[in-house]
């Protein structure tokens, strides 16, 4: 396995992997969802042929941060790639005074026991969702 740091995503690999964990398509033409892979800093997981198998999307502003798509692909899962995803991730952001993510019930584990929380001193996270 091959992990990238800062590497560049495809629209069309990006929506591959979506698609292969069960996620729904992000509804955006790939021109704008290229702008939107090229504002994060990724960390990918990749096969010796270059085959994505694993990302993690990171934006930061340098007082704040947050995680987003930590994917790995089904048959690549318990294996090391997402946790190897998330320690690069993670080690890129260590100085932030918060680091947020959204978990699916799959990954919740993994992040608690990396100390994410539901709350952080009184404040509760609230999300709002598009139509």
């Amino acid at each position: 396995m091959r992990y990238s740091e800062g590497d560049r995503l495809e629209p069309g690999e990006y929506r591959h992997l979506r698609a292969a964990a069960g996620w729904s398509d992000p509804g955006l033409a790939d021109a704008e969802l290229e702008r939107v892979l090229a504002a994060s800093w990724n960390v990918t997981a990749r096969t010796r042929s270059g085959e994505l198998v694993g990302m993690g999307r990171l934006h930061d502003d340098g007082l704040y941060a947050s995680i987003w798509d930590m994917i790995v692909l089904p048959s690549h899962r318990r294996r090391g790639v997402g946790g190897a995803i998330f320690g690069r991730l993670l080690e890129r952001c260590r100085r932030r005074s918060i680091v947020a993510l959204v978990a699916t019930a799959q990954g919740a584990p993994m992040y608690r026991a990396a100390g994410f929380t539901e709350e952080s001193r009184g404040s509760t996270a609230l999300f709002r969702r598009a139509d």
